[in-house]
């Protein structure tokens, strides 16, 4: 293969496909294959510019593939050889920040300062171009953190790993106690693999506030003992009612809208605690800090990317523990990249996770 071709939102509210030069590799290096990416709801904000994107853009960061070719020291650097399942992480840290040094290398400084997140905020532009996974072969540079993926895995399941990645470092920072309830807010596939996560780490009961039936009913089979659907129901009292007038011991926020932000710390025990995970693309949240906050005594914690996520994800991924590949619904080809974004933004179809095989 001497020319690859990728997915290029070019500006906002554009995809082309275009075809690039296959990278040349230096000692370190390594090319990835992509076999399979699914289509995140970052994506569509990329693609909408909510955050002020470097276009042109290959999007793509829950991506996994094979290694299909290795720099001279390569293989002995990332601790893979040829034909490997890997994933990559989707943050390139630089490594010397401070951030960095104490571990934060998802909020690494050269993120902020140039892009260092894989089909995110890197532009095509930068050579050797292939820094996202809607695109036929991947760029992995010396400082990527490359993990293995066991080979009984199936790609169906393995797609998840970023996703699932994310949710493990959400949970790690906010692990539940013996006997905890957990609450999640929003039944997206953040939403889902938080379920996910959270009964592996030992909720003692997990709620799933969400909409749409399909979703709520893949949640049960997901780690979920109750679900609530919020347009059906007062989730606030049906959640009370399920924890007996204390409310939840942990919540989980997934959705990103304004509204699920505000309403995650009203579904909270006095004294307990909310993880935000869920992304505005902006948007203003209004807080009465007094009601919601102070006289209950809350702690509030975010979550951002996957940082020291990855290797526990995929390790419950391999466990099959939980049928998390039933969360992908739909698949399309690299050239139907469009499509494919317009099914996951428009959950057509029914559709939780949409991926792409190109």
């Amino acid at each position: 293969m001497k020319a690859v071709k990728a997915a290029v939102i070019h500006k906002r509210g554009a995809l082309e496909i275009r075809t690039f030069p296959k990278p040349v590799l230096n000692d370190e290096e390594l090319l990835v294959k992509v076999h399979m990416c699914g289509i995140c709801g970052s994506d569509q904000h990329i693609f909408r510019g909510d955050w002020g994107e470097p276009y042109p853009i290959i999007p793509g960061h829950e991506f996994v593939g094979t290694v299909e070719e290795l720099g001279k020291n390569a293989a002995q650097k990332h601790g893979v050889k040829l034909g490997d399942k890997v994933a990559v992480e989707m943050i390139l840290p630089c490594g010397a920040c401070r951030w960095c040094k104490e571990g934060f290398y998802n909020l690494c400084v050269k993120d902020r300062e140039e892009g260092r997140q894989y089909g995110c905020n890197i532009s095509c532009t930068r050579e050797p171009h292939l820094f996202g996974g809607w695109s036929q072969v991947l760029y992995v540079p010396s400082n990527a953190i490359v993990h293995r993926i066991p080979d009984h895995v199936p790609w169906h399941r393995a797609v998840l790993t970023e996703p699932l990645a994310v949710t493990v470092r959400a949970v790690h920072l906010t692990p539940p106690k013996l006997g905890d309830t957990v609450a999640v807010i929003g039944a997206g596939p953040i939403g889902l693999l938080t379920a996910v996560a959270a009964k592996a780490a030992g909720a003692a009961a997990v709620i799933l506030i969400g909409t749409r039936d399909e979703r709520l009913a893949l949640g049960k089979q997901l780690g979920a003992d109750e679900v609530i659907d919020f347009r059906k129901e007062d989730a606030g009292s049906r959640l009370l009612e399920l924890t007996g007038g204390r409310g939840a011991d942990l919540v989980f926020e997934t959705a990103g809208t304004p509204q699920a932000q505000k309403d995650s710390l009203n579904y909270a025990r006095k004294g307990g605690t909310v993880n935000y995970l869920g992304l505005t693309g902006n948007r203003p949240v209004t807080i009465e800090t007094d009601n919601q906050m102070t006289f209950k005594e809350l702690k509030l914690q975010t979550s951002f990317l996957s940082a020291w996520g990855y290797q526990g994800a995929i390790d419950l991924i391999a466990s099959g523990r939980f049928p998390i590949e039933k969360m992908v619904t739909h698949e399309f080809a690299l050239d139907e990249a469009e499509q494919a974004l317009q099914c996951a933004s428009n959950r057509e179809e029914k559709a939780i996770k949409v991926v792409l095989i190109p």
